[in-house]
């Protein structure tokens, strides 16, 4: 089992669950797998329970999820198990926002199953899902908390907007995130890895500042050799440093500075990308 794809595959299923697509998350359990929570004291046993419970929850939901980690660990060639860690921000219909932190641990192994011309095959299937901060259930709920928006009127979250960026970490984490979570981003390790500046913490990636410059023009700015900005949150450009919204304030070299400024102020008179 390629512990990587397994990691890789869990943060996908997960993204698209919360898009409301559900069934290629919920097609990937085992037929005897267990799943626990979110709420208080829901245990469902078999892929196919999971789906007509699924199939019966009827809600006008709608989700964003932001600041995804996949952490994966194995102890044996045909396991993996992934620790993914998300802020998810359910959107009622009356306009009111809930945002929770979320845990879940999918525990895979692989399965021998049988294709469509009878040969057997291992396939990796999600053995246990455990979401482990639950909620607690109002009697009127089957799967989502629909309700909570009773108990919540007064909280309104700002949803992660943008475009989603996958980052490798210097500790064999997997990072998901929305561009617009990023603040800046810094060179670390003399330029050959980078600390991201997010609205949930600082992480350290793989990607170079001139990788990540290269990859992702439409989205950062390069302020200087050492700094990428998201020009979402710049907010003043003074001779030679650059303000954005977190306070923090950045250098620009003197020969940059009217490059750098131009090509910011352009981006704001024909619209930034998203």
């Amino acid at each position: 089992m390629n512990q990587q794809a397994i990691s890789d595959r869990s943060a996908e299923l997960i993204m698209r669950y919360y898009d409301n697509d559900y069934m290629p998350f919920l097609s990937s359990f085992a037929d005897d797998a267990l799943w626990y929570g979110p709420a208080e004291g829901q245990f469902i046993r078999g892929r196919e329970a999971m789906i007509r419970a699924w199939l019966a929850e009827e809600h006008d939901l709608r989700f964003t999820i932001g600041s995804l980690k996949a952490v994966h660990i194995s102890a044996h060639p045909s396991t993996c198990n992934v620790m993914l860690t998300y802020t998810v921000v359910t959107h009622y219909p009356d306009g009111h926002d809930l945002s929770v932190f979320q845990r879940r641990l999918l525990c895979w192994g692989e399965r021998r199953e049988k294709d469509a011309d009878g040969s057997v095959q291992k396939v990796p299937r999600i053995l246990v899902c455990h979401i482990s901060n639950p909620h607690g259930k109002h009697e009127d709920d089957m799967i989502y908390p629909v309700n909570y928006s009773q108990v919540y009127a007064g909280e309104k979250a700002q949803p992660q907007r943008g475009e989603r960026i996958h980052f490798h970490g210097v500790d064999r984490s997997d990072y998901f995130y929305f561009s617009d979570a990023i603040y800046w981003i810094e060179a670390a390790n003399d330029g050959k890895h980078s600390v991201l500046h997010t609205t949930s913490g600082d992480f350290r990636v793989m990607s170079s500042v001139a990788s990540l410059e290269k990859q992702f023009p439409h989205l950062f700015l390069r302020c200087h050799q050492s700094f990428l900005i998201n020009p979402h949150y710049l907010r003043n450009i003074r001779r030679f440093a650059v303000t954005l919204a977190d306070g923090t304030e950045l250098p620009i070299p003197e020969k940059k500075y009217t490059a750098f400024r131009n090509r910011a102020v352009k981006l704001f008179e024909i619209g930034i990308e998203r």
